[in-house]
């Protein structure tokens, strides 16, 4: 039997809330669980677990892709909405020979369209039989109050149902730290109770028990659990409209989904029970779907490929990798921004496809042995950008000053012909400063006629950086692309500036 390596968040070690897809794949595979913790620094022991695994699954870590990929190993990802909706397309990229399973059908077509691999999957629970519905002779709320920073507290629940309700129970235990204590009101016309903490699930399951109306704690959600759990219990659920939350609720036909933005008094009691009827059907009929989809989940991975084994310090790259992802958005989309090259190697997507995801998408292509810019180089195979006449100068640049030339945004192109070197190595020679309010340095990656040629840092104040590339590289005219981690407009100054330049000046090595 094949093993999978099944690489998940620490928390869940917890929850056990990854382990209905687990049970799937012990039926198909020999199934190893690795847990990391973000608040932990990086376990290199999970590469040594990888390499004795046939494939890589990684639930909820989807950022870890390059990584195992990088190894050689197919990698199935599992992405939650939650989490990655809002990831940007470099994001999905590097985990491009990947494939996907989603059980948000708005992340599924995200990461499509992104160029992915994904299954689109709809996981329901068990469903408890007829006969042990709850009755709607009264309504009786249960409402977790997990992330009331996000808007979705106790007084939008009584904005909402406070004058439809019998009786209102708040467990309030936020996942964030904060003095979030519901204050009812002296006229509210329901019976309020409260808890703080349970002392085994099996208390939380009989106070939830006694509710007949669940309030989805929530925003947004990764797959709904606790949503579709309550809807297999019959009761009726209401959630604010977003996914997972409204491709399970029909809205006001199987369940009610509300705007947290723009709460108002809604009426309830009329079409309490046939909603939660439906509800709890569309359980029913999921789940033996659900079910059924279980031979497919497999043969997917099982058709999942491996990539080449890329030669680089695996270790280092999963180090850095974590750091950056758990330090800020910005921070992992620069760090991924300075790795094209490790990109371009684990994609294997056009050239154009990747630079679209760091800037404006790529011109057409000049047709080989055609030139269509008087762009000649200098005597001494100078590219001045100092020169007022713009003729090495593409998009992405300010106008010639004095001294030097300004790169605009975080990417500039530049054109040149008429280097006369036809075999051996070109040296280059460039004279550049980043802007000193960018910090200690500005990452920045070159490619000539669509290969890098060149990637390193720029700092302040002006220095001499050289870089060499075989002439085979060369055409009759050249573009060069510049892409830099950063930019920013100064208080003076509206442009997003990021590095200026004096010169290029090539020649045969």
């Amino acid at each position: 039997m094949k093993k999978a390596l099944f690489v998940d968040h620490m928390f869940h070690k917890k929850t056990r809330s990854a382990d209905f897809f687990v049970d799937i794949l012990r039926t198909g595979f020999a199934v190893e669980t690795y847990y990391l913790s973000p608040e932990d620094q990086p376990d290199v022991g999970v590469l040594a677990a990888a390499g004795a695994a046939d494939v890589v699954i990684l639930w909820q870590m989807d950022f870890l892709a390059p990584v195992f990929l990088s190894l050689g190993k197919p990698v199935i990802v599992i992405p939650m909405f939650d989490g990655s909706g809002g990831m940007p397309d470099i994001h999905w990229l590097f985990a491009h020979k990947a494939r996907f399973f989603n059980f948000s059908l708005a992340l599924n077509e995200r990461i499509r369209m992104a160029g992915g691999t994904s299954m689109l999957l709809r996981y329901f629970p068990e469903a408890v039989e007829e006969d042990k519905l709850p009755r709607f002779d009264a309504l009786h709320a249960f409402f977790w109050q997990r992330r009331p920073d996000h808007g979705v507290d106790f007084k939008l629940v009584d904005t909402l149902l406070g004058d439809e309700l019998d009786s209102l129970h708040v467990h309030n235990v936020a996942d964030i730290p904060g003095n979030y204590t519901p204050q009812p009101r002296p006229d509210a016309r329901y019976r309020y109770t409260h808890s703080t903490w349970f002392k085994d699930k099996a208390d939380y399951a009989r106070c939830l028990g006694r509710a007949n109306v669940f309030i989805a704690p929530r925003v947004a959600e990764g797959i709904g659990m606790a949503l579709l759990e309550a809807m297999a219990q019959g009761k009726l659920v209401l959630a604010h409209g977003a996914p997972t939350n409204s491709e399970y609720i029909s809205n006001w036909l199987n369940g009610i989904l509300f705007n947290k933005d723009s709460p108002g008094p809604i009426a309830i009691r009329d079409r309490a029970a046939q909603m939660a009827k439906l509800g709890w059907r569309t359980v029913v009929e999921g789940r033996k779907q659900w079910l059924a989809s279980h031979p497919a989940i497999l043969e997917w991975i099982y058709g999942a490929e491996p990539g080449p084994v890329i030669e680089m310090d695996h270790a280092a790259f999963f180090k850095d990798l974590w750091h950056s992802y758990y330090a800020s958005l910005d921070e992992y989309v620069s760090f991924l921004t300075r790795k094209l090259a490790l990109l371009t190697q684990l994609s294997e997507l056009p050239f154009d496809r990747v630079l679209d995801v760091i800037g404006e998408a790529q011109p057409a292509p000049i047709a080989v042995q055609s030139t269509v810019r008087d762009c000649d180089l200098d005597t001494g195979g100078l590219l001045d950008l100092t020169r007022e006449d713009d003729r090495f100068v593409g998009k992405g640049w300010s106008n010639a000053e004095p001294e030097w030339r300004w790169a605009v945004g975080y990417r500039s192109e530049l054109y040149f012909s008429g280097l006369d070197v036809v075999r051996g190595r070109v040296k280059a020679r460039f004279t550049a400063s980043s802007l000193p309010n960018l910090g200690k340095a500005v990452q920045c990656t070159i490619l000539l006629n669509e290969q890098i040629v060149h990637e390193g840092k720029i700092t302040p104040g002006w220095s001499d950086y050289r870089f060499v590339f075989d002439a085979g590289l060369l055409r009759d005219e050249n573009h060069l692309i510049l892409c830099f981690d950063k930019a920013t407009t100064l208080p003076t100054d509206s442009r997003m500036l990021s590095v200026c330049f004096k010169r290029f000046e090539f020649s045969a090595a």
